[in-house]
Order: C-alpha cells, then structure tokens, then sequence
C-alpha cells in the first residue's frame, strides 16, 4: 500500500517553525516623566532580536522607531548526534548569543528624536520578559521605564 510522506516528523517540524516565526509578540510597557505617567508601546517578531517602539509624551508629541537587542553571531554548522535516532538533530547555520542589553532611537512628530537602553531581564526572551530603561529626549528630557 502507498504510504504518503506528506506528514512526516521532519515536514510537521518544519511546519511548526514557519508558523511560529509569523507569530508577533506586542506589549504595553508604562513610564514615568516629569512626574506623568506615558505608555510605550512594542511589538517584536518571534525570536527577532529587534522590533518596533511607539511612545506618547505627556504633551501629545509622539515618538516612533526601531530598538536593538545586542547579540553575537558565531558562524558555522552544527550537528548533533543523541543516544538513538530519535535524539538527532541536524543543524546547519549560524548561531547567535543575545545579550540583555538593547538600543532604540525614536522620531517624534515635532521634530525631536528619543535615545533609549534598555536593560532586559532574560537575554532569551528579550523585551518580552521585563527589564528596566531609560530614554533622553533631544529636548533632555527623561522617560524612566520598568517593565
């Protein structure tokens, strides 16, 4: 009897990736500055190492742009045998070592830019999983962020 492939451990793996690479994770992350409170606002890609911030200030001037978590690339391939066939895994690429630390620049609609670090809880998990921050705008004021 003819046996399909179509559904083979490899194919549904590959399947699974694809689909969890198209998942997006989006938060609120609440500031203080001048003594009032602002949102920020983030969306990042599954397992990306960067992602999108927008801002509101106090006055109504918004802030939107780009941060950038730190990371390392090692290049090469990889493979890893277990202790049965079950356990293999063949990889081949580069691999890359986040850092908790990121970096993001803002625009605001009046002209004014936004410098941002951030401090992540989990290199791993990046923005997702909490962290501490601060970010000067060009005017020299600060927003302060936990998260």
């Amino acid at each position: 009897m003819f046996k399909s492939n179509l559904f083979n451990k490899p194919v549904l793996l590959a399947a699974a990736l694809l689909t969890l690479s198209a998942c997006e994770s989006t938060g609120v992350i609440e500031g203080v500055s001048g003594g009032e409170v602002v949102r920020m606002e983030y969306q990042q890609g599954f397992m990306d190492s960067d992602g999108k911030l927008s801002l509101t200030m106090p006055n109504g001037e918004r802030f939107e742009g780009k941060f950038i978590q730190a990371s390392q690339v090692s290049e090469g391939d990889e493979i890893r045998i277990g202790e049965s066939s079950r356990d293999d895994m063949w990889v081949w690429g580069d691999a890359t070592q986040r850092s908790s630390s990121a970096k993001a620049l803002l625009l605001g609609d009046r002209g004014r830019n936004m410098k941002c670090q951030f401090q992540f809880a989990s290199a791993r998990w990046g923005i997702e999983d909490g962290g501490i921050g601060e970010c000067k705008v060009s005017s020299g004021e600060t927003v302060e962020v936990v998260f």
